[in-house]
């Protein structure tokens, strides 16, 4: 049980972060919900905040409503599409405003809640997304911006070591809206793809109660075996954004 531990997770009102929230109340943690529209869980340790991501005063507005809060572990899951179709054809306003749900809003809010985890030895967990790991065409605002989140989330793991790990998520095709988003635009996605909910829930539960340093850093797919990763997999460079050699 972690009592009077606090969890931040963003985009709970559906979907992932929803999942996610009931699995850490369950666990024991209070958790702090962000999300610009009603999360519909009863809980008396579930608090709700309601932010727009999208912009930045709606980014901003958060830092006086969690800054009394004692933070054990934040987990980044907000996110948009962006434009779908071609790169040429996008309304270049809506494909940043997916950098700015996607990644500018993740990188604030961990950088807001940094101070407060190096206290705590706590965590970050920062979702991907499909194009994050190769080239996805007509997803390019979803796919780049995703992309810079993995970086980051290795950037940060060296910075914040060894204090605070700090992991990247790609959580695989769930029954999302943007799932459904990206079946309407074209996307094929075989049934057996896709995967339960309980997917990305176990593994940022394991990673939650990690304290193995060296998964900090990793970008990390839900069906990767890593529970049973040995020095091969958690080498410094392994399930990381790297060049690849031939």
């Amino acid at each position: 049980m972690q009592e009077g531990k606090t969890i931040i997770i963003t985009g709970t009102s559906r979907g992932i972060g929803y999942h996610l929230s009931q699995r850490f109340l369950e666990l024991g943690y209070h958790v702090l919900g962000i999300s610009r529209s009603r999360t519909p869980l009863q809980h008396g340790n579930f608090r709700q905040i309601y932010a727009d991501l999208s912009t930045v005063d709606g980014m901003m507005s958060l830092r006086k409503q969690i800054e009394n809060v004692r933070v054990c572990g934040l987990i980044n899951n907000a996110a948009i599409h962006g434009p779908i179709g071609a790169f040429e054809g996008n309304d270049l306003n809506d494909w940043m405003k997916a950098f700015q749900v996607n990644l500018f809003s993740a990188a604030a809010l961990a950088q807001m809640c940094i101070p407060r985890l190096r206290k705590e030895h706590g965590f970050i967990i920062f979702l991907s997304g499909g194009g994050s790991g190769f080239g996805r065409p007509n997803f390019s605002a979803y796919g780049i911006s995703k992309t810079a989140v993995v970086r980051l989330s290795e950037v940060l793991a060296k910075e914040l070591a060894p204090d605070v790990l700090v992991y990247c998520v790609a959580p695989g095709p769930n029954r999302t809206r943007l799932l459904a988003e990206a079946i309407d635009g074209g996307e094929i996605v075989a049934p057996q793809d896709v995967v339960d909910f309980s997917a990305p829930v176990n593994l940022c539960e394991f990673l939650a109660k990690n304290t193995d340093p060296r998964y900090s850093g990793k970008f990390i797919h839900v069906k990767d075996d890593y529970q049973n990763w040995g020095v091969p997999q958690l080498a410094p460079d392994a399930y990381t954004l790297r060049r690849v050699k031939p």
